[in-house]
């Protein structure tokens, strides 16, 4: 399948008509319909119906039409961002992230960086962290945000650690346990002040059966309670914001909300939060990842959490 046969399926289905066809796109009639043929062969479909009279389309050819447009306007938006990225010398940089909350702290780090730097385009990528983890491995990926995933290993990739993210338990202002904690000064919550309650655990698919398998919770978990499991701090706010329980949640991923409230976890253990990177990538002090890197951590301490 190429753009030529695309531009005479989708003009000929605007014009329904051969002539208006190869004056439109410059081509002569018999050049037309040699594209609409090949083009019905390579698809084992017949795309429209045919008489001395008239030219319509087949159920078939409706249905594919806008699948082509979308095809013809993808090839032409490539070619011209291509071809601006040749003039303009841009450097993409492709990070991925594992969760939309990450969205706000990626772009306090890329404001000042593209501030300096207009010639770097981000591309953002959200999927679980094994799947950006290995789309980093394969140079799919420049860096990846997130905790550290004590399960990946990868003698080529490094990770550098830009804090150490504690736990903080969100709940929505009406539930029992923020009652619990209104008049308390400062505003905190313990194990033994959580455990009466229902958790919202998120716990991404990939690691689900390794935690459940061996018994092993990064958080305490009354496993007594009829406790949701779900696979994202979106999904966890969501549910905590409808009164179905209360969350753990990392602190870079904490987005103010006016129905929730948020209680420092006292016993919270910590785990390393930063960003993934091919080292070899990350020698050239000029690169975007360099830069992107350094501005991360010139301003996550100022980052209010």
């Amino acid at each position: 399948m190429n753009t030529q046969q695309l531009e005479c399926f989708t003009t000929l289905a605007k014009t329904l008509n051969y002539a208006k066809t190869a004056e439109q796109l410059s081509l002569s009639q018999p050049a037309v319909s040699r594209q609409i043929q090949s083009l019905e062969t390579e698809l084992n479909a017949k795309l429209f119906n045919r008489t001395t009279r008239s030219v319509s389309l087949t159920p078939v050819g409706f249905q594919f039409l806008d699948d082509a447009q979308q095809m013809l306007s993808l090839y032409y938006h490539s070619l011209e961002w291509i071809s601006t990225f040749h003039k303009q010398k841009r450097t993409v940089l492709r990070i991925g992230y594992a969760d939309s909350h990450a969205n706000c702290l990626i772009s306090k780090i890329l404001t000042p960086l593209l501030s300096e730097n207009a010639n770097i385009v981000p591309e953002l990528t959200l999927d679980q962290t094994d799947a950006n983890l290995h789309r980093l491995s394969v140079h799919q990926l420049d860096l990846v945000m997130g905790m550290k995933d004590a399960k990946f290993t990868a003698d080529d990739i490094a990770f550098q650690k830009l804090r150490e993210d504690a736990f903080v338990c969100v709940v929505n202002k009406q539930h029992p346990l923020a009652q619990k904690c209104k008049k308390r000064r400062p505003k905190s919550v313990s194990s033994a002040d959580i455990w009466p309650y229902r958790q919202i655990i998120d716990i991404p698919p990939y690691l689900l059966k390794h935690v459940f398998s061996r018994g092993h919770h990064i958080v305490p978990v009354n496993d007594e309670l009829d406790n949701i499991i779900c696979a994202t701090t979106s999904e966890a706010y969501n549910l905590a914001l409808a009164g179905a329980g209360f969350a753990l949640i990392p602190e870079h991923l904490i987005l103010p909300h006016k129905e929730l409230v948020f209680l420092p976890w006292e016993e919270s253990p910590h785990a390393p939060m930063g960003i993934y990177y091919r080292q070899q990538a990350a020698i050239d002090k000029n690169s975007a990842i360099y830069k992107f890197i350094c501005t991360a951590e010139n301003y996550i301490t100022e980052l209010s959490f």
